[in-house]
């Protein structure tokens, strides 16, 4: 693949995390790029020897590198909604979208910027607070930036092996729930380049921003643009304005995080009309909406679902040059697919428009979808919901069980009341009185909730498995097809999947599957987390730990095989998914163990936590068998294990969430 068609679906690919690290061959030579994003914008900046760096870099003001809220087109922030809109401007600012980017502060920063020294690849980095102002010393990314540059073209590059060191200034905030990571400027204008350590908010301590992703465990530490690509769907309304010339970028934003006017469209309008209150009380009065803002909860379901889709879907954006300058035309009550089609793996051959060698890149497709092209990250469910049959053929939208404004203390936004079956039940009236007929599983257990069974967790992201958007029914011939792990296996950890094509088969008149001689004599849940590729693993591991996996499947026989994967698993994120199971379980809470320790130690743990295993569970075992390889003695089959490991899938696997 040319590198010129990597720096094109650098600035095209909405979605496409700069995560991504892709191996190119150019001219004969292979690189290995950190990520898509640094492609595209390496080939355009200006080279390394004719800007040195010098003493006036590090005292760049903060106003001047960090994009600017406020831009054309009638956008107007979300503060002047508030007055007209309490309320909702309530319950927005206290979301998780709000925070998605924040200008750093004592208000904001959630770090240990307390001078402290941490180390990635031989490189020390230091993070330190000054007042109100946070600050990183580290290889100048600048230089690292025209590194890169170099390396890609295969030109000399001047001490290259002294790298410069400086100190930056933190100027954005990306995540404020389950990590955040951190901005500082580059010589180029607005470009962000990350600091290589998030911070992990529940566990409260740095990490390895690359140790956090399901990626390649042997690239190097990625350099991100924030403005070539998180600024697309983690602020409102985002413009690069990329100087045609020279690639100086003086980013704006409608405003950072996602804003009351990512949802509803440009303001302007609708506040200048409203500032008549006659107009006001009779739109107060009826019941038709005012037409001068869009409000997703009023539009057809297809419209709404697109407002939610121009962030939280894979799709392609056909107008490059347009986008650098303005960002995308799309806006609220549009049509998004206009805009910036939607990739889909399915209808691949019908899309004309797709660039043949996306259309030609299995590799690409399978960084987001399984290979019946259902999506297996997160933070992409529209394009899960629009292969549901409840959407293309009637109309479920995402407001039908999400909402911004009238949401519980969860997590997932979910409306007040949508965390149970009503949510389907809207719909699906007459299941409500059928309801352990059709689930056969008892009124009031995790069996008889739709979602367990028809929005399974199949999908990764955020060191954690996430419901797949693609409403499905329960499959065995799916699994042995995509390797997709079934509903029934997923909280049956303990059966196999001869288990669930049999009771599919009795229950609901499923073709019987035909299934390999393992899948008669295995847990599926087993061959899954020893043999199957690292996506797998992290979604076995995950369930491990998950409540009503643990209540169907017993929780005193899964600590060693997690205890597997602390020790010789090659990816971070998957380590760190088993260790939170692990310390779920009972006994275990106290276990200390670093998922990005050294191997040593890594070791220790998990000789430690199988000897725990040994000396406080094997004698009360609440499931044991062959299919689990534990004998009625509470003795694990080694030799078995071992077996099924050496089958491990070790082929690279990099999840772009």
């Amino acid at each position: 693949m040319k590198v010129e068609w990597l720096a094109f679906c650098a600035v095209t690919v909405a979605g496409l995390s700069p995560l991504l690290f892709r191996r190119i061959r150019s001219n004969g030579r292979t690189f290995t790029v950190a990520g898509m994003a640094v492609v595209g914008a390496v080939l355009g900046a200006k080279g390394w020897e004719a800007k040195q760096s010098d003493g006036a870099k590090a005292t760049t003001t903060f106003l001047k590198t960090a994009p600017h809220q406020g831009r054309s087109g009638g956008y107007v922030s979300s503060d002047k909604c508030q007055s007209c809109h309490p309320g909702q401007y309530e319950s927005w600012h206290r979301s998780f979208h709000r925070t998605m980017t924040q200008v750093a502060n004592p208000a904001t920063v959630l770090g240990d910027f307390n001078n402290v020294t941490l180390s990635l690849d031989g490189e020390p980095i230091v993070f330190q607070r000054r007042g109100d102002e946070f600050w990183v010393e580290m290889i100048d990314p600048d230089w690292k930036h025209d590194f890169v540059k170099a390396q890609v073209r295969g030109t000399p590059f001047p001490a290259a092996n002294h790298p410069p060191r400086t100190w930056k200034r933190i100027t954005l905030l990306t995540g404020s729930h389950h990590m955040q990571a951190f901005w500082v400027p580059s010589y180029r204008g607005n470009v962000q380049f990350g600091a290589p350590f998030v911070w992990l908010i529940h566990d409260r301590r740095w990490a390895p921003r690359k140790d956090t992703f399901i990626r390649d465990p042997q690239a190097p530490s990625p350099i991100q643009i924030w403005n070539l690509n998180c600024i697309q769907c983690h602020a409102t309304a985002g413009q690069p304005r990329e100087h045609p010339t020279t690639k100086v970028l003086d980013s704006r934003v409608g405003e950072f995080g996602i804003a009351c006017e990512s949802c509803h469209g440009p303001a302007q309008d609708h506040a200048r009309a409203n500032l008549n209150p006659l107009r006001r009380y009779r739109l107060h009065r009826g019941e038709a909406g005012d037409r001068t803002i869009v409000n997703p909860t009023r539009a057809p379901a297809k419209v709404s679902a697109q407002i939610c889709g121009q962030c939280h879907g894979i799709k392609w954006n056909l107008h490059r040059e347009q986008w650098l300058e303005a960002g995308f035309r799309y806006r609220p009550g549009g049509d998004l697919l206009e805009e910036t089609p939607l990739i889909r793996p399915t209808q691949l051959a019908s899309q004309s428009w797709l660039p043949d060698a996306l259309r030609h890149d299995p590799a690409l497709l399978q960084n987001f979808f399984w290979p019946d092209g259902m999506v297996r990250v997160t933070g992409r469910e529209y394009n899960g919901l629009i292969e549901t049959p409840c959407h293309i053929r009637g109309e479920l939208s995402c407001v039908s069980c999400h909402s911004m404004h009238r949401y519980h203390a969860g997590d997932d936004q979910l409306a007040s009341g949508m965390d149970g079956n009503r949510a389907c039940l809207q719909c699906h009236r007459k299941y409500e009185s059928q309801l352990q007929e059709h689930t056969r599983h008892v009124t009031g257990s995790p069996g008889s909730l739709c979602y367990n069974c028809h929005m399974p967790h199949t999908t990764y992201g955020l060191l954690k498995a996430v419901r797949s958007h693609q409403i499905d029914t329960p499959s065995a011939k799916a699994s042995l097809d995509t390797g997709r792990p079934n509903a029934c296996n997923l909280c049956h950890l303990d059966q196999t999947l001869e288990w669930t094509a049999t009771w599919l088969s009795q229950w609901y008149g499923h073709a019987k599957v035909e299934v390999p001689e393992v899948e008669r004599s295995r847990s599926a849940a087993l061959l899954w987390l020893l043999k199957g590729d690292a996506a797998q693993r992290a979604l076995i591991a995950w369930h491990m730990g998950w409540k009503p996996a643990r209540a169907a499947s017993g929780e005193r026989w899964q600590a060693p095989f997690l205890a597997t994967l602390l020790a010789e698993e090659p990816y971070s994120a998957v380590r760190y998914i088993a260790n939170e199971s692990l310390k779920s379980l009972p006994g275990f809470d106290d276990l200390v163990y670093d998922f990005v320790g050294t191997p040593d130690q890594r070791r220790d743990a998990a000789r430690e936590a199988f000897d725990l295993w040994t000396r406080t569970q094997t004698n009360r075992l609440d499931r044991t068998g062959d299919k689990l390889l534990i004998n009625p003695a509470g003795v694990l089959d080694r030799k078995a294990v071992e077996q099924l490991l050496q089958q491990r899938d070790n082929r690279m696997v990099e999840l772009v969430e």
